[in-house]
């Protein structure tokens, strides 16, 4: 399967609803990705295997490419000086000359490898950039890019072919100008307005005047601070003037990732990489700068016009929050009684602004601004307004099934008067918002226990899952569902549960919204067979409530909408997410096994997995691999090719893999060889240091140095355990075990229920 094919599927939809991507040939969708010289020379085998990375998922990788240590050492050799002008080198006919032939040269490097690994490749040393002298009495034979020409990247593009692009122009009389590598990239993205923009270097991101890399910057924000900084000169200043030239002329969707070529695959499309992600942002606009003429643009027709908005506003003293592109504004008056709590007249917001987070920065600037802010849903908020009512929360009541009331920056003590005033509030003039005189409410708080419900409570996960809920300190089974034991107590099969009148519920695809709603459900755990769970996913998607959803079936790992709940490697996106499919068994001790030789981009090929299941794996329906007759004194092998784990993580990792499952004659736990072929030698001590690196503070994932891990050792406990490493040469084998039961399946569900509700990851799980 293909590498993050699923971090790429989600990117895409989050970045596809802003604006259409350029395709120069149609259907075809552009990564600009600028090299800095350094790769080149240090890091060219990881830049190959992320450039095949973006053709395999699909993207169509513009190269420019840099030679800035190259050219230096030439000119080092020639005797000629480096100089350097406001970060732009110095060019005369001399350097012109050396750049030319460096440039031709790193150029072909790239293309060579590019082609060697199977991905073909053409080099584009002229062509592209038409310029005119920059001050040539300063800088000599450096260009000012004034024209692009596409013509000879689109040839390669529509013949799929990789464009490897160097940085030189050249004048409509055919003189070659010297053009700065990063200048030159962002004038073709300007021209072009790719899908992203990618500068590779070896620092993986852009540093601050003490040394740490930038996460994020938000140019609107800080640029005019950043340009003030002494530690921003030369090459730094330049990068961020032509940063900002750059994205103040595309739509405010772009961003510029700028990673290492390890982290490329993983940091693509994230907004909060290990790199540095440069955006422009989008200004917030209040009382006094926001135009009530475009704010007018996002209510329903029929509503209030500009003028009764300003009038209405005036009156009313109401603060307006909107941002700059007018995609998504909050509208908040004060409460009379209440004066510090402000309650919210009207959310402005979309769909669209909600899946890209512009309304989380309007609201997050008004709760700022109004630090206590109550509000209201109504039966005419669809699903994932109401979803994200939820997620912007602190705390909600339960109306009934059509309508709650949130709020956020307000204790648990002090919401009473509030939450009387926001129900009754009176229709807004903004839009209808009919008006509610409930006043009883079952008030509910992030620090009160969320209510779980259990689909498929019957089987061997289901009951470790009731087992986990029962000692979790913030969480209760509001619904056990068993077709099978539907009307009976729970206790006929959890003898030590603690509500001794539960009975087994009946719940169908017909009636699972309904039963979210009327208990209060904040979360289910899907612990279904496969092919089971869609209706009642469905079901669910078209309720005016959205619970949290944590799928143990297979159902959902191959679909990009929803989050692969592996904790230890993607924590940051399963928190606070709606929608998890929860790791298979076997691929949880796969996938954690390899990750950090994917991410190293060391694999030299697929590794091939051999695995014994204990016979639980197999479910509590009888078939021959439970069979224990069928088990004593063997083992049985089965699906060797195609196996859905072997799918599964060769599809989380983007790289192939062989997998070759049996079934042992022990009841619960898995245990793993897994052979692999290095791209280069390495050795134990290497490999014992890179899983430490990787899984540091992961008190689920044990790193065994110096033994074997064995299945009965880690039976009935929430650990991997990985270790039994021998090496030799490029040869690498690794043993991993797991209970299929816990960190196979219950534990590390709860894991991903306890992230998306906003607990402590371990909650529950007691070490």
């Amino acid at each position: 399967m293909l590498k993050r094919k699923y971090v790429h599927n989600q990117s895409l939809k989050r970045l596809q609803h802003h604006r259409l991507a350029l395709h120069l040939e149609r259907g075809k969708s552009i990564v600009l990705v600028k090299i800095g010289g350094g790769v080149i020379e240090h890091d060219i085998s990881a830049l190959i295997s992320s450039l095949n990375f973006l053709r395999k998922i699909g993207l169509y990788p513009i190269v420019v490419h840099g030679g800035g240590p190259q050219l230096n050492a030439e000119l080092a050799a020639a005797k000629e000086p480096a100089e350097y002008v406001e970060g732009l080198r110095v060019t005369p006919p001399s350097v012109l000359a050396i750049a030319q032939r460096v440039f031709a040269r790193e150029n072909l490097k790239i293309v060579e490898a590019l082609e060697a690994s199977g991905t073909r490749a053409r080099p584009i040393t002229q062509g592209v950039f038409q310029a005119t002298p920059l001050d040539p009495a300063v800088y000599g034979f450096v260009g000012n890019v004034t024209k692009i020409l596409t013509d000879a990247i689109a040839s390669c593009i529509s013949g799929d072919y990789v464009p490897v692009v160097s940085s030189l122009a050249m004048t409509p009389e055919g003189q070659v100008l010297n053009i700065n590598a990063d200048v030159a990239a962002l004038e073709l993205a300007r021209a072009i307005s790719p899908l992203k923009i990618v500068f590779i270097n070896t620092t993986a991101g852009m540093k601050d005047g003490e040394g740490r890399v930038m996460r994020h910057i938000v140019l609107d924000q800080q640029y005019d601070e950043l340009m003030k900084q002494p530690w921003v000169k030369h090459g730094t200043k330049l990068k961020l003037k032509e940063f900002k030239n750059c994205l103040d002329h595309l739509p405010r969707s772009t961003s510029i990732t700028i990673t290492s070529p390890a982290l490329l695959q993983t940091e693509l499309f994230a907004k909060n990489g290990s790199g540095t992600t440069v955006e422009r942002g989008n200004a917030i606009l209040t009382n006094d700068s926001v135009c009530f003429d475009r704010l007018s643009s996002l209510l329903p027709a029929g509503s209030a016009n500009a003028t009764q908005i300003r009038s209405q506003v005036d009156r009313d003293k109401l603060k307006v929050f909107a941002n700059a592109d007018y995609s998504a504004a909050v509208i908040v008056r004060a409460l009379p009684a209440s004066p510090s709590v402000h309650y919210v007249e009207r959310f402005l917001v979309s769909s669209a602004s909600i899946s890209d987070e512009s309304a989380d920065a309007v609201f997050a600037a008004a709760a700022t601004h109004c630090p206590g802010l109550i509000w209201r849903a109504e039966s005419t908020d669809d699903a994932a307004t109401v979803s994200w009512y939820r997620k912007i929360a602190s705390g909600f009541n339960r109306e009934g099934s059509a309508q709650e009331v949130f709020w956020t920056g307000i204790s648990l003590a002090d919401v009473a008067r509030p939450l009387q005033q926001a129900l009754n509030m009176g229709t807004s003039t903004f839009g209808e918002t009919p008006a509610s005189a409930a006043s009883e409410a079952l008030v509910a708080n992030k620090a009160t226990k969320k209510r779980i419900g259990l689909l498929g409570a019957r089987g061997f996960t289901g009951g470790h899952l009731v087992g986990l809920i029962e000692q979790h300190p913030s969480l209760e089974l509001a619904l056990a569902a068993s077709s099978t034991n539907y009307g009976k107590p729970v206790t006929t099969e959890f003898p030590n549960l603690r509500n001794k009148s539960m009975l087994f519920a009946e719940i169908k695809p017909d009636n699972i919204a309904e039963q979210t709603m009327q208990q209060g459900i904040d979360g289910w755990f899907m612990a279904l067979p496969d092919l089971i769970s869609k209706p009642y996913v469905d079901a669910i998607d078209r309720a005016p409530r959205q619970p949290h959803l944590v799928d143990l079936s297979a159902d959902h790992r191959f679909d990009s909408s929803w989050i692969y709940g592996s904790p230890e490697t993607n924590r940051a996106r399963i928190s606070g997410a709606l929608r998890i499919a929860n790791p298979g068994c076997y691929a949880t001790g796969m996938y954690l096994s390899l990750t950090p030789f994917v991410k190293a981009g060391l694999l030299a090929g697929p590794p091939s997995c051999f695995g014994i299941s204990g016979y639980s794996g197999a479910g509590s329906k009888p078939s021959e691999k439970n069979d224990m007759n069928n088990l004593r004194d063997n083992i049985l092998p089965y699906k060797l090719v195609q196996h859905t784990h072997e799918k599964e993580v060769s599809h989380q990792l983007g790289s192939p893999i062989y997998f070759m499952p049996h079934v042992g004659q022990f009841f619960q736990g898995i245990t793993l060889t897994i052979s692999m072929r290095l791209n280069r030698a390495i050795t134990k001590e290497e490999v014992i240091s890179m899983y430490e690196r990787h899984y540091a503070n992961e008190p689920l994932i044990k790193i065994v140095k110096d033994a074997i891990p064995e299945v009965r050792a880690n039976a009935n406990k929430h650990t991997v355990s990985i270790g039994g490493i021998t090496v030799h040469d490029n040869h690498v084998v690794v043993i991993a075990t797991l209970d299929n039961l816990l960190k196979g399946a219950a534990t590390q569900a709860l894991q991903n229920m306890n992230l998306c509700l906003g607990l402590n990851e371990l909650d529950g799980i007691n070490l």
